[in-house]
């Protein structure tokens, strides 16, 4: 802010001062040489010249740039001086060679016959003491000029050093390095915005107004730079070119401000932006582009004057601060352009300066300001849009979160409520079943049989993935024959196989024993992830079949695959199959091809045991599941088959406490059936009611086996439990115990699981329920 502020003051202070150079403050002290004689060609060659007032013009002295001349001038002095002096330029080419009194002083770029000098600047030569003489000095300036800049020499001021080193700083700093300086800052800062609008490529004004600048004050920084290696025609060239480009980019930033529509203009308007510096470019070299420039300036500046007519038209229907910098920005604009253009005729003395260098960046403030103000509002927009958004969406979150937890509790609720009596109908199914004599009642008792199978299938499915994700499941690693696992998949999927008349194989490695070949793993959910997986393969493959392979990695993996010859899976579908209830080409949920529960559990499964499931498929020809699990070579010991008996809990006491009343006479009927004690209660209060009079009857009163469902009126199951066992223990007697809860809530599954006591999930097969008392009374024995 504060260089801003000093680059203005700095501007009010040359307009103070006037178009003319400033005298040196010591005038006293100087001398300032206005008469000159001028010559065509080097100094050397002695040609006569004539005389010529200082500061001169070419353009009025009809000599046509480039060209070389000489100036020789005359010092009077009463005394030599005894100190330095100095002769002070402030319009002099930057190819100059400067000789007092036949002594070489200053030489810039006079080697050869090029010009490349860019434009005039202020130079100050220093005069040895000893150079100077009483009486009259001659002083010779050699100079090459060229188009650039207009072509002259200022007068020519002489003075000691001392006294005009200060004054001369102060000039060359406020017409060459102030400038310079200001321009290069807006380049940079024009390249800021560019970088801006290629963020926001909608944001067009932007694009215009980075362009804009971006050639208007690199072409002023060029002004300004002393001398340049490329050849004159073509800087020449370029200086035509970047005006009218820049009017180009200067109507485009005005239609675009103004909101008037342009997609009508902006050829024309690019034909003539770029087409000009085409023409330019045909007649660099000749005089044409001088009368190509005298033709098509004021034609710019009259399409300037009226874009800056609308330009100011609408920032006055904004807020004053943008009025006045939109007002004196375009203005400012055009009166420095028009400046500058007669800065090009005789009408100008050489002595004065280009005002674009000097407006352009106070232009660039006032425009980035509206600009700034833009981009502030849109900003300010943007975050009142976002903390809107943040609390629309905290909103929708608390909404999700409340209804998620709505829908848990409705899931648990009717997962609990429909596990009840789909357990009791199994039970009894399964009595229906063993009592069926003809063949008509065992059709219709097996109808019955798959019916209660689906459902379970739908309701134990949801219950695996609530103990996975509980994190109820741990894994008991143990070695685990592969053989046996692929026996007891084909056992459960042979009959589906063969219903679609599918082909269902499993091989082993070669060279593997089958007795010996074991992996280290948890028996129960391999066959849960195998069987999954051979039940999808077979449920989505019309015809062919399904393979289920075992292949060596290495020493120690072993890797599982099942193939198949089904629909395959297109790839943008192979991740959302893991997903629950997500099925592929089943939008009519036909139950027939499973609930869309299988591969979702297989996954989390895989997860539980640190493996991951691979899928390879191509549609069309069929799909790979893949598995890998660590080998255990270790062979593994063969079990003795032992036949059931027909009734297995033959004088065991168990006592029920089930709220459901058809759940808990199937529980006693079954348990009849197998040769049980059995006595029931509704709830836990109705079985602690009897207790006392229970025990009574003496230390025997306590049953061999309780089961008890989890969710029960007042002491749920679990405290039932505990308070059981803990009267069991007072009487020098285990309790054993077997909780059957209907829960999908993943806290109240990962508070069973850490309880230590058995649970068996609703709903379950009188099968089931067998094994897991027999499994009970199987511990207490080895106990």
């Amino acid at each position: 802010m504060l260089r801003w502020l000093r680059c203005l003051l700095t501007l009010l202070l040359l307009c103070a001062a006037g178009s003319g150079h400033a005298a040196p403050a010591s005038a006293v002290l100087t001398q300032t040489i206005n008469q000159a004689t001028l010559a065509l060609g080097a100094c050397a060659e002695g040609r006569d010249g004539r005389a010529v007032s200082l500061p001169d013009d070419w353009r009025q002295l009809k000599i046509t740039p480039p060209a070389e001349a000489c100036y020789r001038a005359r010092l009077q002095l009463e005394r030599a001086p005894k100190e330095p002096w100095a002769l002070r330029i402030d319009r002099l080419p930057g190819n100059h060679r400067v000789t007092v009194n036949g002594v070489p002083l200053g030489t810039r770029h006079m080697e050869g016959d090029q010009i490349t000098s860019m434009g005039t600047l202020p130079y100050l030569i220093e005069v040895p003491a000893n150079v100077l003489l009483p009486g009259e000095n001659d002083i010779q300036i050699d100079v090459r000029m060229n188009n650039f800049r207009k072509p002259g020499v200022s007068p020519i001021v002489a003075g000691p050093l001392d006294a005009m080193r200060d004054d001369f700083d102060r000039w060359a700093m406020l017409t060459v390095e102030l400038p310079q300086t200001a321009n290069m800052s807006v380049v940079g800062m024009a390249l800021f915005i560019l970088l801006a609008w290629r963020a926001r490529p909608n944001e067009v004004i932007f694009g215009y107004f980075g362009w804009l600048m971006l050639i208007m004050c690199g072409r002023n920084a060029l002004y300004l730079v002393e001398t340049i290696t490329w050849p004159a025609p073509f800087v020449d060239w370029l200086f035509f070119a970047t005006h009218a480009i820049t009017t180009y980019y200067h109507v485009m930033f005005g239609l675009s401000y103004a909101n008037i529509p342009y997609e009508r203009l902006i050829w024309p308007l690019r034909a003539i932006g770029f087409g000009v510096p085409v023409l330019g470019l045909m007649a660099m070299g000749t005089p044409y582009l001088d009368v190509l420039r005298m033709i098509t300036y004021p034609l710019m500046m009259l399409g300037g004057i009226l874009i800056v007519v609308k330009i100011v038209q609408h920032a006055w229907t904004r807020h004053w601060m943008e009025a006045v910098a939109m007002t004196l920005g375009p203005v400012g604009t055009l009166v420095s352009m028009g400046h500058d253009y007669l800065f090009l005729t005789p009408l100008l003395a050489v002595t004065d300066l280009y005002w674009t260098p000097y407006f352009s960046p106070i232009i660039f403030l006032g425009f980035a300001l509206t600009l700034m103000r833009k981009f502030v509002e849109a900003m300010t927009l943007a975050e009142r849009l976002n903390v809107t958004l943040e609390e629309r969406v905290a909103e929708r979150t608390r909404a999700l979160e409340a209804a998620n937890q709505s829908k848990t509790r409705f899931l648990a609720a009717a997962s609990h409520d429909l596990r009840q009596p789909t357990a009791a109908i199994g039970l009894l199914t399964s009595l229906l079943r063993q009592q069926a004599t003809t063949p008509e009642t065992r059709k219709l008792t097996h109808m019955l049989d798959e019916a209660v199978s689906s459902m379970e299938s739908l309701l134990v499915g949801l219950l695996d993935i609530s103990r996975l994700d509980a994190g109820a499941v741990k894994p008991a690693f143990q070695a685990v024959c592969l053989h046996d696992v692929f026996q007891a998949v084909k056992v459960h999927e042979q009959s589906a196989a063969d219903a679609k008349g599918l082909q269902l194989r499993f091989r082993l490695p070669r060279h593997a024993g089958r007795d010996h070949l074991a992996v280290l793993t948890d028996p129960m959910l391999l066959h849960s992830v195998l069987r999954n997986l051979v039940a999808n393969a077979i449920r989505y493959t019309q015809r062919g079949g399904v393979l289920v392979a075992a292949r060596r990695r290495g020493r120690h993996r072993l890797r599982i695959e099942v193939w198949d010859t089904g629909i395959g899976i297109a790839p943008d579908q192979q991740e959302r199959i893991f997903e629950e209830f997500y099925q592929v080409s089943n939008a009519a949920r036909d139950r027939s091809r499973g609930i869309g529960l299988g591969l979702a559990i297989v996954r989390r499964t895989a997860t539980v045991l640190g493996e991951t499931v691979t899928l390879r498929s191509r549609p069309g020809r069929g799909s790979c599941f893949a598995i890998e699990l660590p080998l255990n070579l270790a062979p593994k010991q063969a079990q003795v088959a032992t036949s059931a008996p027909e009734r297995p809990l033959t004088g065991q006491i168990i006592w029920v406490v089930e709220d459901d009343l058809l759940l808990r006479g199937a529980l006693e009927e079954m348990l009849h059936s197998w040769g049980a004690h059995a006595h029931c209660w509704p709830d836990s209060e109705a079985l602690l009611d009897d207790l006392p009079e229970l025990l009574a009857e003496g230390d025997d009163a306590l049953p061999d086996t309780l089961i008890t469902d989890y969710r029960l009126p007042g002491l749920n199951g679990l405290q039932l439990a505990q308070r059981l066992s803990a009267q069991a223990q007072a009487q020098g007697r285990t309790l054993k115990t077997l909780i059957i809860s209907g829960d999908t809530d993943p806290s109240e599954i990962a508070r069973l699981s850490a309880s230590g006591q058995d649970v068996l999930a609703k709903p379950f097969r009188s099968e089931r329920l067998l094994e897991r008392l027999n499994r009970l009374h199987g511990h207490a024995a080895a106990a």
